[in-house]
């Protein structure tokens, strides 16, 4: 890698640290307050709404970020002009779409829970959102094509505040789901707007040119279709529970995956925020592009690890000091929902290599497999409840990894002897600070089992970051890894700066 390329990904991968940082402190913010205001139940009505709206985001995408980031011509205006029409012809056609699956969708869950019939109201006003996100300007790709990724931080943060203003107020004068839908929907029109004067002089407008329509629509067939099925593995197992426990039950599972997703989010974000475009700089030098992957990757595992164990430990401390009783019942679920959340950064630091090569198949058939994880969580259900669910739903990840790894042409074997090593000490750490959390609540005074959980807590963070900070600054290996040398291509400064 070289130096300026180097420079860029380190400063990325700040800006993204810093940004995902600051998001989740306003939502742990945001999500306390709400759970003073609302019921249990009502965190299971939003968790199927933003289901619905995640999934309509996801679906406006098609594609369009990542042609501009791995397509050579994705600087030219003629192939801007043309992703921004596709957008916007998009995002009308998903409204339309919403409004003809909105009574089916109501049903599957309104005949479990007569509260789950407000979505008929509830979904044609969010799936507006879906229009508004097609007017986003194609400066937000171009960005993270040039790893200029402080504009696009700053944009995210605004929109995001925005938004908790107007859910939080809302939610104090109307303690009622429309609250999440009005800021929603707030946030998109923000985020839009900015959008449009993130690059001075950039302008964009409608416009057709038959030949990149036809390069769009060849890489992004692929990335739409995987974009449908990256969704149902992220929320089928919202929609499954959705059937078989209450809206309050599914509220606090709902609770507990906002927190447990936190540092899946970060990886996902280094992944496709940083890692992508620099793989996508390396395309024609598969080599240098998997030394690369080892290199980040370790940090990235290390960073992810820690925070999995950090969590597995200290959620029932978070949840029994913040929240109230009726909300002490997320904390066994977030323990568990880890292991899940563990197999998905394994896969994550590793899923853009395929799509940094050209071959966006392979990306949908691997979130094909992944949501073959929904029906290892519903025989895991069965045999043990909640508990067997989310392991089985961290085996379609994990079986993913797999298949991927066939798609890379050089390094495979470094990078899946690596994401062992990584899965077999986060769970024996993870398990082991978990024991000794529970043994500590039942010998220990109260006082004394939160200082407990609190000493571990640091032990595991002061761990886990000096191992992350010895990856960042690693000397070269002699031998090579894997068959390639996973040092050469250094990612943060070398030991003679």
């Amino acid at each position: 890698m070289s130096e300026p390329l180097r420079k860029q990904a380190i400063r990325g991968s700040m800006w993204t640290l810093g940004a995902y940082g600051a998001g989740q402190v306003m939502r742990l913010g945001n999500h306390l307050i709400l759970a003073w205001l609302l019921a249990p139940s009502v965190f299971g009505l939003m968790a199927l709404v933003k289901v619905f709206m995640q999934g309509l985001t996801m679906f406006s995408d098609v594609g369009i970020g990542p042609s501009i980031i791995q397509n050579p011509r994705g600087n030219e205006p003629e192939f801007i002009n043309t992703a921004f029409t596709i957008q916007i012809i998009r995002g009308f056609g998903l409204w339309v779409v919403t409004m003809l699956i909105t009574y089916p969708y109501a049903w599957m869950f309104g005949r479990h829970d007569p509260e789950a019939w407000q979505l008929m109201y509830l979904l044609p006003v969010a799936g507006l959102g879906t229009i508004i996100a097609g007017f986003n300007s194609p400066a937000l790709a171009t960005l993270n094509r040039d790893l200029r990724l402080g504009r696009l931080t700053l944009l995210e943060l605004g929109s995001q505040v925005v938004a908790l203003v107007v859910i939080i107020t809302w939610a104090i004068i109307h303690p009622t789901v429309w609250a999440l839908v009005a800021g929603g929907l707030t946030g998109s029109v923000a985020t839009m707007l900015m959008s449009h004067f993130l690059i001075p002089d950039y302008r964009v407008r409608p416009g057709w040119d038959r030949e990149c329509a036809d390069e769009l629509f060849r890489f992004g067939k692929w990335i739409f279709l995987s974009t449908m099925f990256t969704f149902l593995a992220l929320n089928l197992d919202k929609v499954v529970l959705g059937n078989v426990v209450t809206l309050t039950d599914l509220g606090l599972y709902s609770i507990a995956s906002v927190f447990a997703y936190v540092v899946l989010t970060i990886s996902m974000a280094m992944g496709g925020r940083v890692l992508f475009p620099v793989f996508s700089k390396l395309k024609d030098d598969p080599a240098r592009l998997a030394a690369t992957c080892l290199r980040a990757r370790e940090v990235i595992l290390w960073v992810g690890g820690t925070a999995c164990v950090t969590f597995a430990i200290g959620a029932p401390l978070m949840f029994h000091t913040l929240w109230d009783e009726r909300y002490y019942g997320a904390a066994p679920i977030a323990q568990w929902m880890t292991i899940y959340m563990w197999a998905r950064i394994v896969l994550s630091t590793m899923d853009r290599i395929p799509l940094a090569l050209g071959n966006s198949k392979a990306l949908f058939v691997a979130n094909v497999i992944q949501c073959s994880g929904i029906g290892f969580g519903a025989v895991g259900y069965l045999l043990n409840g909640m508990p067997g669910f989310l392991i089985g739903l961290a085996l379609g990840p994990l079986v993913t990894h797999l298949y991927l790894l066939r798609h890379v042409p050089v390094g495979a074997r470094a990078l899946f002897w690596q994401g062992a090593r990584f899965t077999i000490g986060v769970l024996l750490v993870g398990v082991a600070g978990a024991l000794a959390g529970k043994w500590a609540e039942h010998h220990l005074s109260e006082l004394g089992a939160a200082a407990f959980t609190i000493g571990l807590l640091i032990l595991t963070v002061a761990c886990g970051a000096l191992f992350a900070y010895r990856g960042v600054h690693a000397p070269a290996p002699a031998k090579p890894v894997g068959g390639i040398h996973p040092a050469t291509v250094p990612i943060g400064p070398s030991t003679g700066e």
